[in-house]
């Protein structure tokens, strides 16, 4: 009779700490992580870079005449160049960014918010 109870007493032991591990593992039909958690797929993300396309070609040839002046040289929107014009900006207090400079880095800046949101 001992050794049925004690038996029972391990099967049922043996069953609940497999019941605890196999909650601990992720199921077949859940999402992964990254999608779980609101990050764009990779797919989504290769959409955004394109609509944000159109917004950096604005950027670079409206700050064309700051690029110069900077001294940016090859840098693109998105390689340095807004960081290399906010640094000679700072550096220099007689260098002046364009209205439609600002204006295209305005517009940037806004449509990566959306992006995010």
């Amino acid at each position: 009779m001992k050794q049925l109870v004690v038996g029972m007493i391990v099967v049922l032991g043996m069953t609940l700490v497999q019941a605890q591990d196999s909650s601990a593992k992720p199921s077949v039909a859940s999402p992964a992580a990254g999608v779980e958690a609101g990050k764009p797929s990779k797919e989504q993300r290769k959409a955004m870079h394109e609509e944000l396309k159109e917004e950096r070609s604005a950027v670079e040839s409206a700050c064309v005449d700051e690029a110069k002046a900077a001294n940016c040289g090859d840098k693109v929107v998105g390689k340095g160049l807004l960081k290399c014009i906010h640094q000679h900006k700072k550096a220099s207090a007689d260098f002046k960014v364009s209205d439609s400079c600002k204006d295209a880095m305005k517009n940037l800046k806004s449509e990566r918010r959306k992006m995010k949101k």
